[in-house]
């Protein structure tokens, strides 16, 4: 008895599961929009002149390089950074010889700790135009570069060797010396 119970009820349980997904399927259809026929393509001439077709050509904001930018610049304020480093990166293809580019590029590596990208786009920039700001920012990615290299220097040394104590003294002052230093963001 149990077991003929067991299926009357599974089989209402279809019964209403089946219901429900007609209903719900028949409700998304009823408010489609009509169907609006699309216009016909018209014809462009192609490349060389002599053949047509149905295509129109590529409009050319994508590749603007000052759509670009400001896509880049929009990304990066809004804290997209892959999607402005794609953009920078899109730029610095389009605009080979320009330094900017590759200057926001090594900002925004520094900003998120990818030093030694920031450093390769700040010499990118330097090789394009040699600006003091790209300069400063180089230095200071160095810097931070220096310091972590001596940090690690100073863990893999042992305790006893002169050298451990001298890396940690110039460490000692290099760090008491950058915390002295005013803030600056020179982008």
């Amino acid at each position: 008895m149990q077991t003929s119970s067991k299926t009357s009820l599974l089989n209402k349980k279809n019964i209403v599961l089946a219901f429900l997904s007609v209903n719900i399927l028949g409700c998304a259809t009823l408010n489609k929009p009509p169907i609006v026929p699309l216009p016909t393509l018209t014809t462009y001439p192609s490349i060389k002149g002599t053949e047509s077709s149905s295509v129109p050509p590529t409009p050319s904001l994508p590749n603007n390089p000052e759509f670009i930018k400001t896509r880049a610049q929009q990304a990066y304020k809004t804290g997209r950074l892959d999607t402005a480093e794609n953009y920078y990166l899109q730029l610095s293809r389009i605009q080979p010889k320009q330094a900017s580019p590759w200057f926001k590029l090594g900002n925004l590596y520094a900003e998120q700790g990818r030093l030694d990208a920031a450093e390769h786009a700040y010499r990118q920039a330097m090789r394009r135009h040699d600006s003091a700001r790209t300069l400063h920012n180089l230095g200071l990615v160095q810097i931070k570069l220096g310091i972590g290299a001596l940090r690690e220097a100073q863990q893999r040394l042992p305790a006893n060797d002169p050298v451990h104590q001298q890396t940690h003294k110039f460490l000692q002052t290099l760090l008491e010396t950058w915390r002295q230093q005013p803030s600056t963001d020179p982008r």
